[in-house]
């Protein structure tokens, strides 16, 4: 037996349960299953226990099914615990393989949430939808209802995590209404605090109140004394992010003072930092040192770098407040080398796991290859037929992916009601993606072109998104979010100039709009992207040029992006879009080229955008005229 297999695999063939010992032994470790089963989430660790209690006696007499619901629920509650043990995922693959072979749908059900997890937690979020999927496909067949509300909660963490939150509150709802029917309300508890959080995140400040408050009116009648400061902890996160800091540390405050009985120390640091903040806000530099002092030394025993960054930056700001330079050089120092340090890891592991997907996808295909060189050629052409099926589905799915983490159309029409996106891919994924951001005041979007198309391409746009994302948090300018993106795509590509590096990047047009009376003032700068405006009853159109560099590539880590500011009065119209529209060949190999697809843009001024969507659509099928679609296309027009 090859010695990375689990000490106990051998037991786990798809074949008759073998027992040397009376059936009451069996009866036993059942019983023990049973009973770490239903104490995973209100005392996991006494859960953990049991499972590897039943794991023990499950092994001399070779029960094959005690050892695979033991494989089971030890892989879950090490999960919840963050103990993420060395074979916690091959452990959860060996039961998994066990239910499927014995067709045991309620084991079954449990294994593919829990991968569903797993996978969510190594950011492989594609897989962890694929296997949570599956389960609810299984789980409905039986009519399984405390699986389908697990399934559909580590949905919505997905999507959550996605930034799709439409699907996530929709995935959290009906787990909710799962959990209230079977009277699991302990679960349904935790479901009304994650829609909470969920509305939280979005800023939607009034349903996130209403649904915390749902949660803890539930766990105060079900005595949940565990549970609830996570709910005051919620409720602080939510007026701190509403500007009401003074609300915020009463929850905090009781929160941490709920907590004292469960003593659980990740809690007691959000709320230390919490109030840590808050004292720096009111200029108390002495009292906020001692909390954020306190919060170190929890964030170091508990190896919580993300949070350590954290509060060294606070520390680095209370000690130049109260005039200790020396501290506060000590502790930005500190703060600046474990953010690099997290950001690092993030994206190392990211990186790991598809490289590891990668070599073992290239590696089976590989030796798939060499197999059929050596049967018929119609079971070959066959087999690769399946197999190019295969990857059709999968790159499908990878669309939905995709499409989860662009923005939802509706929302864009929501802040711009005046407005159209075509989005026509060339391939089944695109490397043209739109974006959509917004802080207090300003509604932000862009249109990009990374380098090259399909699968390539749709990685670089998810690098693209998320990068963005990120950008805001460091500014609101839109020339400093583009510098910013670069120096992100640069520095995760491991682009530093060196021959034989990455040349990738992508091109990019980007708007802040923002509402000053009755003027819409707009900002914009772009790298290679111009920008369009058409003033209301004009004929001319207004070229605003683009600084002449991409995003990452060659460009220099410190390459400034010009900035343009407009007023935009009511009825003008502006257009941002990759070089796709007007790269399109028609019949004869003639290509659109700019200059037709601004005289377009002229001859439907006077049409509302949706109609203006749809002859530019119309427009260019018509051009193709069956030719292949040679380019991803994106445009995005916007009226005052």
């Amino acid at each position: 037996m090859d010695k990375r297999t689990s000490d106990y695999e051998v037991y786990l063939s798809p074949k008759p349960t073998r027992m040397k010992e009376p059936s009451n032994s069996c009866k036993q470790i059942d019983t023990l299953n049973e009973k770490s089963w239903e104490l995973r989430y209100s005392n996991t660790s006494e859960a953990l226990e049991l499972a590897l209690k039943a794991e023990a006696l499950s092994k001399p007499v070779e029960y094959e099914r005690g050892l695979a619901y033991a494989g089971l629920n030890r892989s879950v509650c090490s999960f919840l615990l963050s103990k993420n043990e060395d074979g916690i995922l091959e452990k959860l693959r060996i039961s998994h393989r066990y239910f499927l072979a014995q067709d045991d749908k309620i084991g079954l059900v449990r294994a593919l949430n829990g991968l569903g997890n797993l996978y969510d937690s190594y950011g492989e979020y594609e897989k962890g939808l694929t296997y949570c999927l599956e389960g609810l496909k299984h789980a409905e067949k039986i009519d399984y209802k405390e699986g389908l509300g697990d399934l559909l909660s580590t949905c919505g963490n997905i999507y959550s995590r996605l930034l799709d939150y439409s699907h996530a509150l929709e995935s959290y709802q009906k787990s909710l209404a799962i959990r209230e029917s079977i009277q699991e309300l302990k679960a349904a508890a935790s479901s009304l605090n994650l829609i909470a959080r969920t509305y939280t995140s979005q800023g939607d400040f009034e349903n996130g109140l209403l649904y915390y408050n749902k949660s803890i009116e539930l766990r105060e009648r079900l005595n949940d004394t565990g549970a609830l400061p996570w709910n005051y902890l919620g409720l602080a996160s939510l007026y701190e992010k509403k500007g009401e800091p003074e609300r915020a540390l009463l929850y905090y405050s009781k929160s941490r003072a709920l907590n004292q009985k469960s003593k659980d120390r990740r809690l007691d640091l959000h709320c230390l930092i919490g109030i840590g903040r808050y004292m720096l806000l009111l200029k108390d530099t002495t009292r906020g040192i001692v909390e954020l002092e306190e919060a170190l030394g929890i964030a170091s025993s508990l190896h919580a770098k993300p949070l350590l960054y954290e509060i060294h930056f606070l520390l680095a700001s209370a000690y130049e407040q109260s005039e200790n330079m020396d501290l506060a050089l000590l502790h930005f120092k500190k703060f600046h080398s474990l953010k690099e340090e997290v950001l690092n890891m993030e994206l190392g592991n990211r990186l790991k796991n598809q490289q590891i997907s990668f070599a073992v996808e290239h590696s089976e295909q590989e030796a798939e290859i060499y197999r059929l060189r050596n049967v018929e050629l119609k079971s070959a052409y066959e087999e690769i037929e399946e197999k190019n099926r295969d990857i059709t589905s999968s790159i499908n799915y990878a669309s939905l992916i995709q499409q989860a983490i662009l923005p939802d159309p509706n929302m864009i029409k929501e802040h711009f009601p005046e407005s159209f996106i075509l989005f026509n891919p060339k391939d089944i994924v695109s490397g043209d993606f739109y974006w959509f951001g917004k802080t207090a005041g300003s509604n932000y979007i862009a249109a990009a072109d990374c380098t090259g198309h399909g699968v390539p391409g749709a990685m670089m746009s998810m690098l693209g998104i998320e990068k963005l994302n990120e950008s805001l948090l460091h500014s609101d300018q839109v020339c400093e979010i583009l510098g910013y993106l670069n120096r992100s795509v640069k520095k995760s590509l491991g682009q530093s100039g060196k021959a034989g590096e990455s040349r990738d990047g992508m091109d990019i047009a980007l708007l802040c709009l923002r509402k000053e009376g009755d003027q819409l003032k707009m900002n914009y700068a772009a790298a290679n992207r111009p920008l369009l405006i058409i003033r209301k009853g004009s004929q001319e159109i207004i070229e605003i040029k683009a600084t002449k560099v991409a995003i990452g590539g060659f460009t220099e880590d410190d390459q400034v992006f010009e900035s343009h500011e407009f007023s935009l009065n009511q009825g003008d119209t502006v257009y941002v879009f990759s070089d796709g529209y007007a790269d399109q060949f028609g019949l004869g190999g003639k290509k659109l080229k700019t200059s037709k697809f601004k005289e377009i843009l002229l001859s439907i001024q006077d049409q509302d955008l949706d109609s203006q969507r749809t002859v530019l659509d119309t427009f260019i099928k018509e051009w193709k005229e069956g030719q292949e679609q040679t380019d991803d296309i994106l445009v995005i027009g916007i009226r005052a």
